[in-house]
C-alpha cells in the first residue's frame, strides 16, 4: 500500500491565506516564535524563542546543552508558529489573528565567525539600541552559546481579521 504523505501546507481555510511575502512580514514583527520539535524520548515538545530572518533562514541562540540541543540534533525537522496581535472578539466568538507556520530543518552553527554573525543580526533586532560596546558578549559569546540555523523549507500564513 501507497502511503502518500499528506499536503502539510494545504491550508482547510484557504480564504484566510495570506501571501507568502506577508507570512515572512509576521515572522519579522513578532517579539517571538513557538518551536515545536520531537523531544528525545519521542514526545512534543515546544519552546518559544527569539528568532531573527535572514532570507530564507532563521537564526535562534541556546544554550550549549540541554533537552532543546539534544532533541534538535537528534531530529532536525522542526516547525515553528508565530501568532500576530491575537484578540478576542466576544460578539463574534472567535479570535482575530495573523499567523505563520515554518517548517524547516535546523543545523547547528559551529564556525565561530558564522555564530557570531547570526548573534549579531539577533542583537540588531532585538537590542537595536545598543551599541557593538554593550553587546561585546557577541565576539565571545560563541565559544559558550548554541547558534542554530532554520533552512525554511515552507511557509504558510493566515489571518482572521473579520468581526462578523
Amino acid at each position: 500500500m501507497d502511503m502518500a504523505k499528506p499536503d502539510m501546507t494545504k491550508m482547510r481555510r484557504a480564504d484566510r491565506a495570506i501571501s507568502r511575502e506577508d507570512a515572512l512580514a509576521v515572522i519579522d514583527r513578532c517579539a517571538y516564535g513557538t518551536l515545536s520539535l520531537i523531544a528525545t524520548d519521542g514526545t512534543p515538545y515546544a519552546v518559544a524563542l527569539n528568532v531573527v530572518r535572514d532570507g530564507k533562514k532563521l537564526f535562534f541562540h541556546s544554550a550549549p546543552e540541554g533537552l532543546k540541543v539534544d532533541s534538535l540534533r537528534e531530529n532536525p525537522q522542526v516547525c515553528l508558529l508565530f501568532v500576530e496581535n491575537p484578540t478576542i472578539y466576544e460578539k463574534g466568538l472567535t479570535t482575530l489573528y495573523t499567523s505563520t507556520v515554518v517548517r524547516g530543518k535546523v543545523t547547528e552553527i559551529t564556525d565561530f565567525d558564522e555564530k557570531r554573525r547570526a548573534l549579531r543580526l539577533l542583537c540588531d533586532r532585538f537590542v537595536p539600541s545598543l551599541t557593538k560596546e554593550e553587546t561585546g558578549c557577541v565576539e565571545t559569546g560563541p565559544k559558550s552559546t548554541g547558534v542554530w540555523c532554520i533552512e525554511i523549507e515552507s511557509v504558510t500564513g493566515k489571518q482572521n481579521r473579520r468581526m462578523g
